[in-house]
């Protein structure tokens, strides 16, 4: 189970901070083995005292473990004939890393293995850069995996998913005044890319939107919505408008009562409890005159998200594909000599 991870310590902040700002996956910075501890020191205390704010660390491990607990007890109840599953976590930035995933699955002698990406929709940031990671630990120890390797690699429309989704957006517009749940403005909120990762092809976009549209065609297109985009760093241009400044330009119009949705996103982490809950939905809000904001709650424990994931992985074994059709495409401008060896490494496996 691919994810990026978060720190569950004050104490693991600046080492996470450290690992995302080297990984050139992620974002290309001049000198970057020299800048990246710079800024990982520099901006450590900023955000420590975000951790404490949602209580110390980051709740992403514990929502992983269980939705994964729950993923492989459906799966041995759907595929009796491959039980017992087992389920790995592997995140970017902190323990367990994606390596030492590859490490205990190796040493726990498997023999089939599929790198399931806990991004629903797809980026060369972040789920590229996980199977970037993988195709990197074989590469640079110079041995052969021992394991047959397969990936789910992008899941945007997933019916279960996009029902879990509508599930939450209905559950938080009945806690709105009658008189205005009509008139709530949905945002979907996504994790923001710089423009000159989408101007090279990144699908992440546009696969945000397929799930966006999917699930107002569930809830019927109940109210007006729109796709806004969050956490843009520095100065260079960002996919827009930012949820905060959507949030203003909302207000100024007159639309006060909005009901945020974090939708790249299947568990609680910094940006939904800090960004979204705190700094949008306290202090941001209050100083806007917003009459009404909620945010829906995060796919984390939900059931239904556990029965979505064990479907995607009883579907993706007896289709017998190594990986989607999608991820035989370069992006049109790639950049990253990286990324073609990893397609190389996970289209060439023999199931």
């Amino acid at each position: 189970m691919l994810n990026m991870g978060g720190p569950e310590t004050l104490g693991e902040v600046h080492d996470f901070l450290l690992r995302l700002f080297l990984d050139r996956d992620l974002m290309t910075l001049p000198i970057q083995n020299k800048l990246a501890p710079f800024i990982a020191k520099r901006r450590t205390p900023k955000i420590q005292e975000q951790y404490r704010r949602i209580g110390g660390g980051s709740p992403i491990k514990m929502w992983t473990c269980k939705q994964g607990e729950g993923m492989v007890k459906l799966l041995d109840e759907l595929s009796p004939d491959t039980a017992p599953h087992k389920y790995y976590i592997g995140f970017r930035y902190v323990h367990p890393l994606t390596e030492e995933a590859i490490e205990e699955m190796e040493r726990d002698g498997l023999e089939r293995a599929i790198a399931f990406t806990q991004y629903p929709q797809y980026s060369c940031s972040t789920t590229g850069s996980s199977l970037n990671a993988i195709y990197r630990y074989y590469n640079e120890v110079g041995k052969k995996p021992t394991m047959k390797w397969s990936t789910i690699d992008r899941w945007p429309t997933h019916p279960l998913l996009i029902q879990c989704f509508a599930d939450h957006i209905l559950k938080e517009l009945d806690r709105f005044p009658l008189e205005k749940k009509s008139e709530v403005v949905i945002l979907f909120s996504a994790h923001s890319l710089p423009m000159s990762v989408v101007n090279r092809g990144d699908p992440y976009p546009q696969e945000v939107g397929a799930t966006v549209h999917k699930v107002m065609e569930r809830l019927g297109y109940s109210n007006p919505y729109r796709l806004v985009w969050q956490s843009k760093v520095g100065p260079v241009p960002w996919l827009g408008p930012q949820t905060d400044e959507a949030i203003k330009g909302l207000c100024e119009r007159g639309r006060k009562n909005i009901l945020l949705v974090p939708i790249a996103f299947t568990s609680d982490h910094i940006e939904t409890l800090y960004e979204l809950d705190i700094e949008y939905s306290q202090v941001l809000a209050k100083e806007c005159g917003v009459e009404n904001i909620r945010r829906a709650e995060s796919l984390n424990g939900n059931p239904l998200f556990s029965k979505a994931l064990a479907d995607l992985v009883h579907s993706h074994i007896q289709s017998n594909k190594l990986c989607s059709k999608q991820l035989t495409l370069s992006c049109p401008l790639c950049v990253n000599p990286v990324c073609r060896e990893t397609k190389s490494f996970f289209t060439s496996q023999q199931l």
